[in-house]
């Protein structure tokens, strides 16, 4: 999406294909996903969803047409191919260093393996993330990564330190700025403040009763209040974000 952002200014036409119905589902829901969709739409980006490429065809060594499963052919010059990421660790396997089903380095909350004095960090691992009750998750984000890293070396050091940042990211895209912090996967429902259609607003994912993570855009500096809210180690509740009053940033909260 964001190599689409660029290139929509600067080149004759772009489209996306994607195998979802809405772009950005399962990381921030169908809502916040269809009004990223109509903003890219409005930047001249043509959206081909729910299908994938079948063939790519050219002329004299050059590419030419991009043909989809639906039929549809498409003229092009370039294909982006997102094809996603796996843990380069099958180096590892006859280590004794744990890994699980999908590949990544199993580590406990000071960033260690199951092997002592060997310390493992960043997108190959999978780790216990205190936001989400030390649920083994894997985060590639830069910000986490530096902060793996932090802790690994303290660690190293025997200062016993354990790793609690809350996951941070953001993006920029036509401009505008979206800001993410906490970790939703699995999250049931969003509860959304401002304005969709305006692109003013502030989305909390929650799974139950508690909050997991938000995203904004436009909404500065709420998702960072919210992430040092969370490293605090507060529960922030459903009822809390539903009426619009944002007091609980101040002081409430579990």
């Amino acid at each position: 999406m964001e190599v689409a952002a660029y290139l929509a200014e600067r080149a004759h036409s772009v489209s996306l294909v994607e195998l979802e119905e809405v772009p950005f589902k399962k990381f921030f829901g169908e809502r916040v996903g269809r009004a990223v969709m109509k903003m890219f739409e409005s930047n001249r980006v043509k959206f081909y969803m729910q299908t994938e490429v079948s063939e790519l065809r050219e002329q004299e060594g050059k590419l030419k047409e991009v043909v989809l499963k639906s039929g549809k052919v498409l003229r092009a010059d370039v294909c982006v191919v997102g094809v996603g990421a796996v843990p380069a660790t099958g180096f590892l396997k006859q280590s004794g260093i744990n890994i699980d089903s999908k590949g990544f380095i199993v580590v406990n909350k000071m960033m260690q393996t199951n092997i002592p004095g060997v310390f493992a960090a960043g997108d190959a691992v999978t780790f216990p993330l205190a936001l989400r009750n030390n649920k083994k998750v894997n985060v590639p984000h830069w910000q986490m990564a530096h902060m793996h890293g932090r802790i690994a070396a303290l660690n190293m050091l025997a200062h016993g330190t354990e790793i609690s940042t809350v996951p941070y990211l953001w993006t920029a895209m036509f401009g505008k700025s979206i800001r993410y912090a906490g970790h939703a996967e699995g999250f049931d429902d969003v509860v959304i403040q401002g304005d969709l259609d305006e692109l003013k607003f502030v989305a909390f994912y929650t799974k139950s009763d508690e909050v997991v993570a938000v995203a904004s855009m436009n909404y500065d500096p709420i998702v960072s209040k919210v992430a040092e809210v969370l490293a605090a180690g507060r529960t922030i509740r459903k009822r809390d974000v539903e009426t619009g009053d944002m007091s609980w940033l101040t002081g409430k909260g579990s």
